[in-house]
């Protein structure tokens, strides 16, 4: 069989089904096969908890922290209430990405037409939209991600 025509999940279960004794490295597949990325990403980072860090690092009110799980751009960050929320890190209007890095923020704000979220997610304003008859901003809110504390440690999942 082809190289290219391995199915690298069947070769690392029977790698690992092994006793100890006769134990080799994990197949090279695992580590360079998109059909096993896809596997991983699938039945792993889109089910499993994500540690994102420390709650204490997101202490005051508009901290944030960002990361990408899965594909995914999630934005976590400490509201006005002192609580910790995750939500898309997506423009709802053009799709841009809201927020980079780690930082402290009164307001997610869209570089690219200034679409204004709060802190919970709710769009504050957008710029122009007024003009729109059926437009209605509280139909507007970021997708919430599933956010836990855990012994101040911040997980995310997309489950």
């Amino acid at each position: 069989m082809a190289k290219d025509q391995i199915d690298p999940v069947r070769a690392l279960s029977e790698n690992v089904a092994q006793p100890f004794e006769s134990a080799r490295a994990m197949p090279p597949e695992v580590y360079t096969s998109q059909a096993f990325l896809n596997e991983e990403l699938e039945h792993i980072f889109r089910k499993d908890w994500y540690c994102i860090g420390r709650a204490d690092a997101l202490a005051k009110p508009g901290d944030y922290a960002t990361c990408d799980l899965a594909g995914q751009p999630i934005a976590v960050l400490r509201d006005k209430d002192g609580a910790l929320r995750a939500v898309s890190n997506v423009c709802l209007h053009r799709m841009s990405t809201l927020l980079h890095g780690r930082g402290n923020t009164r307001a997610i704000v869209c570089p690219y037409h200034a679409w204004t979220y709060n802190l919970d997610g709710s769009l504050r304003g957008a710029p122009a939209m007024t003009l729109n008859q059926g437009f209605c901003k509280e139909d507007y809110t970021l997708p919430a991600i599933r956010c836990e504390e855990w012994l101040g440690w911040v997980f995310v999942t997309l489950n």
